[in-house]
């Protein structure tokens, strides 16, 4: 039996002719979407230039919505820069161990564990409530020591205040951290990166920005400690000016101590009156006892008398949104640089700021349509793009068609959009790439041209190197002649 010899180029060419008239009428009928004729799939730059191009987020900015998450963060200022080296003032909800000599008996200590309240007060034995917040560890000793004496129980006690957990001191820490969580500020110079030390690090080594919630310092009550003797004004009264008084007194008042208005709250006492709460003039022809009828009222708390000063700086103003206008900004600082030794970024942190380090990009994507390897894949924390996708699917097979990609994201629960991208252009750097976003679906076409175009490249066979052909044929021929 004689073995049929093997085609030549020509023969090839004329046994590959007919799919290579299928495939041009089918480019003349404008159906190959393609701009290569051997091998439509292949994805390559020509151009030797550098280019810079950005990464895009959305792949639709008609209809999918925008990341407002942090949109107005800004970077750190100069004044987010300093510290304040002050003296801690106690706050609501701190806890406080306070040292009592001779209250439970001569020559005995009494320790005692106080919080104190929403509103400031302690309570201690045999004075009742007394207020401590907006004051010093020293201050309040001294205002214990005060009223023991004033109430003539003890005349010089040994008073010792300590702040066991400092709840004005404290900031918190939320998101990709190993242990968030609320912790004390412990140093007065304490900056983003010993608050990082206390969270245990960062939990990815992917995290972009950390985010600062800085809100503005609380207003600390006004201290309650008492004037030095001979210098207290119990009532709030404004003293009258040198001369002759023309004030009335009341009968039975004592000379030393002028009356109290009726209206007039205590410094100590925190009680707002919208209409008696200012201080102001008294007129010549006018008491210096007013009471809240005869207040003007007009005279609210964000009036400001004339000669005088207002002590108010609030007023209600509404049930508006309580953040906006409050002062509340938001800070970001690149973890890059920041891990990279820019101490620019590594702001001291103040009471009250919650650090939040956003959670890593988590979920899956798919790879569908004509991929070598289709499939589902996670992003482990990283983000990645459009071309990286294309490579970690193992690249096109061979009858891909790059302009015929889609990519499918979920912008609602309950919807989704289709948005063609020109793969080759992407891959060419004549557009720019785009981010994927978990639940990403990629799948790449082909067209009625591609297996013809698949089957011309079949046709042909390339060989490499130096070597020797044996053709059985020939040897078939020489055996039957009589040969060797």
């Amino acid at each position: 039996m004689r073995l049929a010899r093997p085609l030549s180029g020509i023969s090839c060419l004329r046994a590959a002719w007919p799919c290579v008239l299928v495939a041009l009428a089918l480019c003349g009928a404008g159906g190959c979407d393609t701009n290569g004729f051997v091998d439509p799939s292949e994805l390559m730059r020509t151009r030797k230039d550098t280019l810079v191009l950005p990464i895009l987020k959305q792949i639709d900015p008609g209809i999918e919505e925008a990341d407002t998450q942090f949109a107005n963060a800004t970077e750190p200022l100069s004044e987010d820069h300093t510290y304040n080296a002050t003296d801690y003032t106690i706050s609501p909800n701190d806890l406080l161990a306070i040292t009592l000599s001779d209250v439970a008996g001569p020559n005995t200590e009494t320790v005692r564990q106080a919080r104190v309240s929403e509103s400031g007060f302690i309570s201690l034995p045999l004075i009742g409530s007394i207020k401590a917040a907006g004051m010093t560890e020293i201050e309040l000793e001294d205002e214990i020591v005060n009223q023991y004496r004033s109430k003539n129980l003890i005349t010089n006690a040994t008073v010792s205040v300590t702040v066991i957990e400092a709840r004005g001191r404290a900031f918190s820490v939320l998101g990709a951290v190993n242990q968030p969580g609320e912790y004390a500020i412990v140093e007065t110079d304490f900056r983003l990166l010993n608050a990082l030390v206390l969270a245990r690090n960062v939990a990815s080594p992917f995290v972009d920005y950390i985010y600062i919630i800085r809100r503005p310092p609380p207003p600390h009550p006004a201290s309650s400690r008492p004037a030095p003797r001979g210098t207290e004004n119990p009532g709030g009264v404004i003293p009258p000016s040198t001369g002759p008084s023309t004030q009335e007194l009341a009968p039975g008042a004592s000379l030393d101590v002028p009356p109290a208005p009726i209206a007039k709250a205590r410094s100590r006492d925190r009680v707002v009156h919208l209409t008696a709460d200012q201080p102001q003039e008294v007129p010549a022809n006018q008491p210096a006892s007013t009471t809240p009828e005869q207040t003007k009222p007009e005279m609210l708390a964000d009036e400001t008398p004339a000669g005088g000063t207002s002590t108010a700086t609030t007023t209600f103003s509404g049930f508006n949104n309580p953040d906006e206008g409050n002062g509340t900004r938001v800070i970001r600082v690149p973890y890059d640089a920041l891990r990279s030794g820019d101490l620019n970024y590594n702001i001291p942190i103040r009471p009250h700021d919650l650090i939040y380090v956003p959670e890593p990009n988590v979920g899956v994507y798919y790879m569908a349509g004509h991929v070598s390897r289709p499939g589902v894949y996670t992003f482990n924390g990283q983000k990645v793009t459009l071309k990286q996708a294309i490579a970690s699917a193992a690249m096109l097979d061979g009858i891909a068609i790059p302009q015929r990609t889609d990519i499918i994201r979920r912008v609602k629960p309950d919807h989704e959009v289709y948005v063609r991208v020109a793969l080759d252009k992407i891959f060419a750097g004549e557009q720019p790439d785009i981010y994927l976003k978990p639940d990403d679906m990629v799948t790449v076409g082909t067209n009625m041209l591609a297996p013809f175009l698949a089957a011309v490249r079949g046709g042909f066979r390339i060989t490499y190197g130096f070597g020797f052909l044996y053709d059985r044929n020939y040897a078939y021929s020489q055996n039957v002649a009589g040969g060797f």
